[in-house]
């Protein structure tokens, strides 16, 4: 264990990366709860902070920041793992992502009991369990460019043009939403659009909005995402609700994907939210594993 007295937690600097690349070959990976052992680039130290003690690194944490002022904190590298100084680390890492890239969306990442030693530390650092997320894949097959949604519907693909549109839309989904709720407010709509765009790659023809009787129902958003289809977003206004639109917008995303020549589809959804997760299964998706996301609320960072 490390005496916390003796330890200085800093950011990273370009006279670090000869001691970094030594650091990383001689730490050994996060405990269980961790996605992977977390790779350290030279081209990172502007996002990286350091756990520094007697002149030696002895354990380093980093940000992933993104569009739409949002961040990753993957887990901390330690040469021995120890849960207060795990603990400074994320927090250090997420007041680095605040301060310096302007995040405020700041999440990190363990498995789904939220019983390890990461889950552990994330929360001892301040974050807040936000969701148990389902990952979930689907195939695509030939047939799903059959599909026809609802003729009731009609379809607007994404543009600079509506996207106020989307936007309002969007919000509007919002209202009442079973999906990571605690996020609600969080950030501005054009943060959250811009994390949405950054998301893989972004296709307008495959972002919808669906207009019923002349009025805003619903979006999908789908990108491109390491080869497969990736619903990023699918919301339903209230208004329209328990009305068939969640499926018809479900439907269109898959065809979508199958018209664009993606072999698979996939998507993370709230396991809380029911009425969601049983769209999808309908639809065919399947689980293949969860993860907790636990997130700095609003109100927390300034003090980071």
């Amino acid at each position: 264990m490390n005496d916390m007295a003796q330890v200085e937690i800093r950011p990273a600097r370009l006279r670090d990366a000869g001691p970094l690349a030594a650091f990383h070959e001689v730490a050994p990976p996060p405990p269980g709860g961790a996605e992977a052992a977390d790779p350290i680039y030279m081209t990172d130290l502007r996002a990286r902070v350091l756990a520094v003690s007697g002149g030696e690194i002895v354990g380093t944490c980093r940000y992933q920041g993104a569009a739409g002022h949002c961040a990753v904190v993957p887990a901390p590298r330690l040469l021995e793992w120890d849960e207060a100084l795990a603990a400074q680390l994320l927090r250090a890492a997420a007041g680095h992502a605040f301060r310096r890239h302007g995040a405020r969306l700041i999440q990190s990442l363990t498995e789904p009991e939220g019983a390890s030693p990461l889950a552990l530390a994330v929360e001892r650092a301040g974050f807040d369990r936000l969701a148990v997320l389902s990952y979930m894949r689907r195939p695509i097959r030939p047939e799903d460019r059959l599909l026809e949604p609802p003729p009731s519907l009609a379809w607007h693909p994404y543009s600079l043009f509506r996207h106020r549109l989307f936007a309002r839309t969007i919000l509007s989904t919002y209202r009442e939403s079973l999906d990571c709720p605690k996020l609600t407010g969080l950030r501005p709509i054009n943060d959250t659009i811009a994390t949405h765009k950054h998301t893989g790659t972004f296709r307008p023809r495959t972002w919808r909005l669906a207009i019923a009787e002349g009025k805003p129902t619903g979006v999908v958003l789908v990108s491109e995402n390491q080869g497969r289809g990736d619903l990023v977003y699918l919301g339903v206004v209230p208004e329209a609700r328990r009305r068939g639109i969640g499926r018809a917008l479900m439907d269109r995303a898959i065809r979508d994907t199958a018209e664009v020549g993606l072999p698979q589809m996939g998507l993370a959804v709230d396991v809380s939210n029911i009425p969601a997760m049983r769209l999808y299964e309908r639809a065919g998706f399947r689980e293949i594993r969860r993860r907790l996301a636990h997130f700095v609320p609003g109100d927390r960072l300034e003090g980071l």
